[in-house]
């Protein structure tokens, strides 16, 4: 539900909620590793602006991002609004791209009971696997590694160096805490992850990594959230695909050199050949959505 929309069961009282950005559909968010890395510290960050709110978990992938946060309603929404704000103004600058990461534009939705918490918990961590990119437990862009993990501690990474090195590197003025550590500049999920309310809240690792394996679970959220298509091909498959498609047989080093009747051709043969859903052409190729509907 938009967040515009949203009311509240929780009534002023601490809740569990989960946030998610709209699918970007004609761009990418997150472009190379610098990127998701500035995403993670940005949660990090925020969970120490905001102290009230804990992260129970999180998922990045390349065009939205997915929060689970535990606080009253009122300031998880300040939270999130405030990664979405340094985000924006981060990658924009990056990439120069305007218009993203928009707080109206996002979803929400309260999580109401134990099943309901553990499905979400469980979904986050899959998303990486389910766009075909890396199995639940190595995705790096995602908390997997903090849940019922006895070796969690021993996970080390480099403490946090001093107020300038910290401002140069992380591009903040927040203090961090001297106990905080990051592995090649971005911060360690053990660090800012209330991992131990998730255990507390699902009580049993057995019955985790069993709902983390089943495949049948991915329908039963999706259904939730509105998705309908699962992806066949990572977007940097796509990519590789579409590089090959232009300099094999198009011959241009890339698909920004093509006049628009060869875009369009290019568009309907990834829909043939490799099944390429939609949306995800319309995010690769810079296409409208509605373009796309008449012509596939």
């Amino acid at each position: 539900m938009r967040i515009g929309e949203f009311k509240d069961p929780f009534t002023g009282r601490k809740g569990v909620y989960l946030f998610t950005t709209d699918h970007l559909e004609r761009t990418l968010l997150f472009r190379d590793r610098n990127d998701f890395v500035q995403g993670v510290n940005s949660i990090a960050f925020a969970t120490l602006m905001y102290p009230s709110v804990k992260v129970l978990c999180y998922t990045l992938m390349d065009n939205h991002i997915h929060i689970l946060l535990m606080g009253r309603y009122a300031d998880c929404r300040t939270f999130f609004a405030w990664v979405l704000h340094r985000l924006a103004r981060i990658i924009g600058e990056r990439h120069g791209i305007s218009g993203i990461l928009k707080l109206q534009a996002s979803d929400v939705q309260a999580v109401v009971d134990r099943d309901m918490f553990l499905n979400e918990v469980c979904y986050l961590l899959r998303n990486g696997y389910k766009a075909r990119i890396d199995s639940p437990y190595s995705y790096p862009w995602a908390p997997f590694e903090c849940y019922f993990n006895p070796f969690l501690p021993f996970l080390r990474g480099t403490p946090v160096p001093g107020t300038k090195t910290v401002k140069r590197m992380f591009g903040t003025h927040v203090k961090i805490p001297s106990d905080w550590e990051h592995i090649g500049g971005c911060v360690l999920n053990k660090c800012f992850i209330d991992y131990r309310t998730v255990e507390l809240k699902i009580g049993s690792s057995l019955e985790f990594f069993d709902r983390l394996r089943r495949f049948d679970l991915e329908s039963v959220v999706d259904q939730r959230h509105g998705i309908e298509e699962k992806l066949t091909f990572t977007d940097s498959e796509v990519q590789e695909k579409i590089r090959a498609i232009c300099k094999n047989e198009l011959h241009k080093e890339s698909h920004h050199q093509l006049e628009r009747k060869y875009l369009l051709w290019l568009a309907r043969t990834l829909a043939r050949r490799f099944a390429t859903p939609k949306k995800q052409i319309a995010r690769l190729l810079g296409i409208e959505p509605a373009i796309l509907e008449q012509l596939l």
